[in-house]
């Protein structure tokens, strides 16, 4: 009996470290291609600042390093973490950063700005399919892990991937930052 309980307690514990690796972007995994729109009615296409190229002859084709950041209007880090990017975005102005504001209405988002405002290019994934592609949700509990930040090189893949925010967060990103440039 106690045997059989030793056998369950692993073969479960080894489930769930396997859905917690799975619930991560890893360095060198390629980053996800997406569409979303901008907040102020734009178009974003991933492909048009790392990987490869759109094959459209208006398409952007400069590649940067890129960092995006998903969030929610309710979440507490989030706040603390959107001015240390803006922060970081002015140091250097050839990383593109990008807010993903996750599974909230135009609405909801346009009334927070307006108290809170932000110069950093805001994409709606509305209804969080981005979110899901990118890793955010944390597979035992079905909910979003806000902020997630995401860095990715220019050839598209994944240099830095990290859940949540605390005070302090913001040497170990422009850590990452330098060496992301400095790995490009």
């Amino acid at each position: 009996m106690v045997r059989t309980i030793g056998i369950s307690l692993l073969v479960l514990s080894s489930f769930l470290l396997a859905r917690q690796q799975d619930s991560v972007l890893n360095t060198g995994d390629p980053a996800p291609n997406f569409f979303l729109r901008l907040l102020d009615g734009g178009e974003f296409y991933s492909r048009d600042y790392y990987g490869q190229p759109r094959d459209f002859p208006r398409s952007r084709k400069e590649r940067n390093p890129t960092v995006i950041s998903f969030f929610a209007t309710w979440c507490g880090p989030c706040r603390k973490e959107i001015p240390e990017l803006e922060r970081l975005q002015e140091r250097y102005p050839g990383i593109k950063f990008f807010l993903v504001n996750v599974a909230e209405n135009g609405e909801t988002l346009a009334a927070y700005l307006k108290t809170n405002p932000v110069r950093l290019p805001v994409l709606m994934d509305r209804y969080g399919k981005t979110a899901e592609r990118f890793r955010v949700m944390d597979p035992v509990q079905s909910v979003a892990v806000l902020p997630t930040l995401v860095m990715i090189r220019k050839n598209g893949t994944v240099h830095f991937f990290k859940k949540g925010y605390s005070e302090g967060d913001e040497a170990k990103i422009e850590e990452q930052l330098l060496a992301m440039v400095g790995s490009d």
